[in-house]
């Protein structure tokens, strides 16, 4: 999605922007996918922010881009062993539903330090200059919105996530669902992130979320538009600097560019020119951001049994699942209104939950095949028992993806997901930047910028876009 973001925003500014597109859909992990006529969203997420302050609402209002969403509220509804709670945009039906939950903890306490963080930061997202910040000048002009954002957020800003929740959370239980939803946020949990990104990531049921009818595709492609040319099947093998300019040698031949944004990981971005600067870099970088997950996806389509009520988005809580260490997954169903994921009385079904990378590496082909069925089974037990309508509801065929499958299909290096896990000792300074050390050779995605998903890919690149035409944005 950076690619694309980034290319729409350029083409928007009559730049002669061309997008090279490996696969034969837009947006990698991101975006949708067919297999023998069936389409599936490849990630399950839900789509995030179109008001106007926002990332992509900022976004979408600024190129001209209507987006294809239906709105959804409750964003998201989570299955713990004995109890479901409902993830409503509205504040007061969110406290009533959290203290019904779990009535032992001081939500209102712990949620009162949430929403002054995240509103305070979400107001002023767009505001920021460049991040990080790389000169003197640049870190001047972010100690204006820092120094505002300190103010208005107080000092819960400097506090770690444990620090802050461990004065309002009582109870176990409590305590694991925050942490399985900044696992979906930050990547990381509780004890691991600083307050400033916990509070964005927790806040973000509260925020407008949408299903994209026609899929993740179809919100990428009304971006893409904006692009002068876009060439699908197209992978880049190699990039040489070649006198003033960079040469592209791809699978449909060379391409000649002054500059080149490359959307890759920052752990294989390397491996496409040979330079010893990116090289020691790429390495310091896999063991500085040695921490990273992977995914373990289920895609199938449903028989359509459900009520109009039925919600889109379900985080199912579990014991630890022995094959990738996680505690919970995320399932997306698509809405019956949707003509191209809903189609002849079925749904489309993408789960997904974090691994671990090392159980699906150094592997035979007969233990991995294996892993795949167990793991497999495990997620749909505990599927059926926490929705028990889709134990006996029709299925269709049960793709399951691994690390191994994103590192074939999306070429993230070791099959990484999800971007860099938002840990304190990190955050904010010392993650990666959209800069490399060769000039006009620049990165974007969700390993260049210290947030996940839609929206902080998005502010990534709007600015990388801003490094690159000042006074555009």
């Amino acid at each position: 999605m950076g690619g694309v973001l980034t290319g729409a925003m350029l083409g928007h500014a009559g730049r002669d922007v061309l997008l090279l597109e490996a696969m034969d859909y837009l947006g990698g992990c991101s975006g949708t996918f067919e297999r023998s006529g069936h389409s599936y969203n490849a990630g399950a997420t839900t789509f995030v922010g179109l008001d106007p302050a926002l990332p992509l609402g900022y976004l979408s209002r600024t190129l001209g881009v209507p987006l294809p969403v239906k709105s959804l509220d409750p964003s998201l509804r989570v299955h713990l062993p004995d109890r479901t709670i409902r993830l409503f945009r509205d504040r007061t039906q969110l406290m009533d539903e959290l203290s019904r939950a779990f009535p032992e903890d001081d939500h209102q306490g712990l949620w009162r330090r949430i929403f002054r963080v995240s509103d305070a930061a979400w107001s002023m997202i767009l505001s920021l200059p460049p991040f990080p910040p790389k000169s003197a000048s640049e870190l001047l002009s972010f100690l204006r919105p820092g120094s505002s954002l300190l103010m208005r957020g107080g000092p819960d800003l400097l506090r770690s996530g444990r620090s802050v929740l461990s004065r309002h959370v009582k109870t176990s239980s409590y305590r694991n669902f925050l942490d399985q939803i900044l696992l979906i946020t930050n990547q990381a949990t509780s004890e691991e992130v600083p307050f400033l990104s916990g509070a964005l990531g927790l806040s973000y049921p509260t925020l407008d979320n949408y299903t994209v009818l026609g899929g993740m595709e179809a919100a990428l492609e009304a971006f893409a538009r904006k692009i002068p040319s876009v060439s699908r099947k197209t992978l880049v093998q190699k990039i040489e600097r070649v006198g003033g300019f960079f040469r592209l040698q791809t699978t449909r031949g060379a391409f000649d560019a002054q500059r080149v944004i490359v959307n890759r990981d920052v752990w294989g971005v390397a491996d496409l020119l040979d330079d010893p600067t990116l090289d020691r870099q790429q390495e310091e970088r896999k063991v500085r951001f040695r921490h990273r997950w992977g995914a373990v996806t289920l895609h199938f389509r449903i028989r359509d049994l459900f009520s109009g009520d039925f919600e889109l988005h379900h985080q199912i809580h579990h014991d630890t699942n022995p094959w990738t260490g996680s505690r919970s997954f995320f399932l997306s169903l698509s809405d019956p209104e949707d003509d191209r994921l809903s189609a002849g009385g079925f749904r489309s079904v993408t789960i997904s939950t974090h691994t671990s990378l090392s159980p699906w590496e150094g592997i035979s082909r007969e233990i991995y095949r294996e892993q795949k069925e167990q793991v497999s089974r495990f997620i749909l037990e505990s599927l059926n028992r926490h929705l028990p309508l889709f134990r006996h509801a029709e299925k269709g065929e049960i793709l399951t993806g691994t690390p191994r499958t994103f590192a074939r299909y999306t070429r993230r290096t070791g099959g990484t997901v999800g971007g860099i896990p938002l840990r304190r000792e990190f955050f904010p300074l010392g993650y990666p930047s959209a800069l490399s050390p060769l000039p006009d050779l620049y990165l974007v995605g969700d390993s260049t910028f210290p947030g996940q998903g839609w929206p902080g890919v998005a502010v990534g690149a709007i600015g990388l876009v801003r490094r690159l035409e000042p006074g555009l944005l």
